[in-house]
């Protein structure tokens, strides 16, 4: 009796194990699992999640002058004033500043400016002749360019990482040239004057935010600069035509010239802003 009962058991979990193993047996919508495919009745194949994870598409990835090159453009604006015994300057200035730069590491990035910059001054000149002293107002317009490589690298970073502190370390040299729209050059420094180049280096600070993934934006605190300034400065006697060349050597302490800053003369760029905008490619 007791071999009768196992085997009929054994008959009846055969059998629901066939009904559950059977998709016809289940009716519309029965499916057969079969080496990791999976069938409906229509025949149509769908992958389980592991195979779908591997036949899928790999995402493109940036090439490496994508990832690593970056371009801008910055902003500087200043009024300067600068006084002196003979003389005193106030005006304005305006520089469009485009860069293309290179992400040599995390922290260390190397670029290029190229900038072209209008300053416009009036300069209140006191003139001593020989039985006389006066007074005169000078209005100059400057048209500049400048080229600047530099190096920055990051100090900090803050806020998940998107404010960044850097220290910049730049050369740059540049030419200028004055056109006198008002007042006579006769007697002044630009008596003569066709043009001056300056050159020489500057650090200072940067502080950047990077407010989405593509864009940058940075400051620069130039006011707190430090570094070395030339100027050679091209002129020709309006007489008698002879050419000669002068030149000037300035510390730069705090963007100003060390020995202005020494007389308690502000120099131009004291006053300044400049800022501007990396984008990644």
């Amino acid at each position: 009796m007791k071999k009768i009962f196992l085997f009929l058991a054994a008959v009846v979990s055969t059998a629901v194990m066939a009904q559950q193993a059977d998709p016809i047996s289940d009716g519309v919508g029965a499916v057969i699992t079969v080496a990791g495919e999976t069938k409906n009745e229509q025949n149509v194949v769908q992958r389980d999640s592991v195979q779908s994870t591997k036949d899928s598409v790999p995402q493109a990835v940036k090439p490496l002058w994508k990832q690593k090159l970056y371009y801008g453009y910055n902003f500087d604006i200043y009024f300067h004033t600068d006084s002196r015994s003979d003389r005193k300057e106030n005006g304005w200035s305006i520089a469009l500043e485009p860069e293309i730069g290179w992400r040599l590491k995390e922290r260390v990035y190397l670029g290029l400016r190229l900038s072209g910059s209008y300053e416009n001054s009036v300069t209140r000149y006191d003139i001593s002749l020989i039985d006389t002293t006066y007074s005169t107002d000078l209005r100059v317009h400057y048209g500049s360019w400048q080229v600047t490589p530099y190096m920055r690298y990051r100090l900090k970073t803050m806020f998940n990482g998107k404010l960044g502190i850097w220290l910049e370390c730049h050369l740059f040299a540049g030419m200028s040239y004055p056109r006198v729209s008002d007042g006579e050059k006769r007697g002044t420094d630009l008596d003569g004057l066709r043009y001056s180049a300056n050159y020489g280096f500057q650090v200072s600070p940067v502080i950047t935010y990077q407010f989405n993934k593509k864009s940058t934006f940075q400051i620069f605190f130039s006011i707190l600069s430090a570094g070395y300034s030339g100027t050679a400065y091209s002129y020709r006697d309006p007489v008698t035509g002879a050419s000669r060349t002068e030149y000037t050597n300035d510390i730069i302490i705090f963007s100003g010239k060390l020995r202005n800053l020494l007389a308690n003369q502000f120099t131009p760029g004291l006053y300044g802003l400049k800022f501007g905008v990396q984008k990644s490619f």
